[in-house]
């Protein structure tokens, strides 16, 4: 058995449910997590934990608040050298034999200022590790969204990428794609098709979206904006990975944000997807492009979407259903094998390279 000390993101449930994944993968193994906020999931789950302060992302409306971001985020790097001083102090004591960040910024740099190795394993180092592309009209959001990752979330020596889609590493040495991770829940499930649409939100902020849903004929079940009256066709829901995931397999189609994690489940289990990606959240505009350029889905930036862009959307289901069915969505097996190559190895880089190579080979 072996020791694993896993940083995770907990500003969202995705990083959470992912870092469990993996756990669960990996049951043979012993973790203790690093994070905050929503880390407590996994104390509830029987693993061990210690808490840092996390800096969280901020939302107003379907956009980040980047003002209340960027205050947030200066106070917590503002003791940074106390956190990782004491999480230098926990990777000594509990002793790992494999160090993981899944977009957590303190343990990476911990484990370098003890010389050892931090593996990446996320989505988001897709916008910088890879070659991608550059979309028009969001050149800001592109910028802010991979100078944060390149100055605060990159200090790992090796980056294992999960993704619905796939892009050239710039650096295949150091940097590895699989497909996405999911929740073993999910495969357990039958699609089917009833009547009803799939809403999944990040935020309970997204108003614009009633009079959207108010203006088609069918039953939306909506998931993230807590449990209050049904009103009309519009039907809320509170959180339950049960229901959600039964929700999920039964739906027509999902509409979310462009969070990976749920996008990745949902073409899993076949379902077209429409994505409005956060504002200034650069990660979830690709997602939703790439929705749109595989044939899975589409996406819309526009302030107020119109109720004929998702009839339009609507008429194209079978088409996308028939794209989304040549896609492999479940990289849960491949990671873990990884991982566990990974495990008792503090590579330096020419090493790393060596390794990697073998590993691709």
């Amino acid at each position: 058995m072996a020791r694993i000390l896993y940083g995770v993101m907990g500003d969202a449930s995705g990083h959470v449910n992912r870092a469990k994944i993996i756990a669960q993968e990996l049951r043979h193994h012993e973790f203790l997590f690093v994070g905050g906020n929503r880390i407590q999931d996994l104390r509830a789950a029987g693993y061990l934990v210690e808490e840092v302060p996390l800096a969280s992302t901020i939302y107003k409306g379907n956009s980040v608040d980047v003002l209340a971001t960027m205050v947030n985020a200066s106070k917590v790097f503002g003791i940074g050298k106390s956190i990782v001083k004491r999480l230098a102090d926990v990777i000594r004591q509990f002793d790992p034999h494999l160090i993981v960040s899944d977009y957590e910024y303190f343990t990476p740099l911990a484990a370098r200022s003890l010389g050892r190795m931090c593996v990446s394993l996320d989505h988001q180092h897709i916008l910088t590790c890879c070659t991608n592309v550059t979309l028009k009209g969001h050149y800001l959001s592109r910028f802010m969204t991979n100078s944060v990752i390149r100055v605060f979330y990159s200090n790992s020596l090796l980056h294992l990428i999960v993704s619905f889609f796939k892009l050239p590493p710039r650096d295949p040495s150091t940097t590895e794609i699989f497909p996405a991770i999911l929740r073993r829940e999910v495969t357990q499930y039958k699609p089917e098709e009833a009547d009803h649409v799939l809403v999944y939100q990040t935020s309970p902020t997204f108003q614009r979206l009633f009079p959207l849903m108010e203006s088609l004929n069918r039953p939306f079940y909506v998931y993230g904006f807590g449990t209050r009256p049904s009103h009309g066709n519009i039907v809320f829901k509170a959180p339950s990975v049960q229901g959600f995931l039964e929700d999920l397999a039964t739906c027509q189609y999902v509409i979310t944000n462009g969070g990976h994690n749920v996008i990745s489940e949902a073409l899993y289990l076949g379902k077209p997807v429409f994505s409005f990606p956060i504002s200034y959240a650069y990660e979830q505009l690709i997602n939703g492009y790439f929705l749109s350029e595989l044939g899975y889905g589409a996406y819309s930036t526009a302030p107020n979407c119109s109720v004929q862009l998702l009839r339009s959307f609507e008429e194209r289901l079978d088409d996308y259903r028939f794209r989304i069915r040549g896609g492999n969505y479940f990289g849960n097996e491949l990671v873990a094998q990884r991982l566990e190559e990974l495990i008792g190895c503090d590579y330096s880089i020419s090493e790393l390279k060596l390794q990697s190579n073998n590993f691709q080979q």
